[in-house]
């Protein structure tokens, strides 16, 4: 049996405005993945949020990247990498990010694949968060709005232990 469906749909004339994320205004990303179309989309969603962003083919590029900005005190404020890159895996790309950068800077790990088999070494490694492929606007802003809120909240919760403790007068 051959059924034949036609169905005429009308494109949306409005233009999508994304919303900004303050806490990242003008601030650098850089985006690691080893397929080009993969790294432009990336850094154009990210430039339409806001972010002035970077992008490098290659896991040991983006180290290299990542010390020369940190020794200019130009430093990316969010990493976006792929998880299979020629080079090295994603997960090593965080590790020696982290050795250069320390914990602070969120790590976003991209994957085609399931992530659920990896995700503990992945964090371990210093993975923040991670995101499917192919990567839509709505899940990037989303999962970095995600991101920098969990921070914000663990510095409120620092800030309210902090108050709690005795004086010691």
């Amino acid at each position: 049996t051959e059924f034949t469906v036609s169905l005429t749909f009308r494109l949306s004339s409005e233009t999508k405005i994304y919303q900004e994320i303050p806490e990242l205004k003008n601030c650098r990303a850089l985006v690691v993945d080893d397929d080009f179309d993969t790294c432009d989309n990336v850094s154009f969603m990210l430039g339409q949020l806001g972010l002035r962003a970077e992008w490098t083919l290659s896991g040991k590029e983006a180290v290299l990247r990542t010390r020369q900005a940190s020794m200019r005190g130009d430093r990316y404020s969010v990493y976006i990498i792929d998880w299979l890159l020629p080079d090295m895996n994603g997960i090593e790309v965080t590790r020696r990010i982290r050795k250069e950068m320390g914990e602070d800077v969120p790590v976003i790990v991209l994957t085609a694949y399931d992530w659920s088999e990896i995700e503990s070494e992945a964090t371990e490694a210093g993975v923040t968060a991670f995101c499917s492929k192919p990567l839509l606007m709505s899940e990037l802003s989303s999962c970095l709005n995600s991101v920098i809120n969990a921070e914000d909240m663990e510095d409120r919760e620092d800030d309210d232990e902090t108050e709690d403790l005795p004086t010691g007068r």
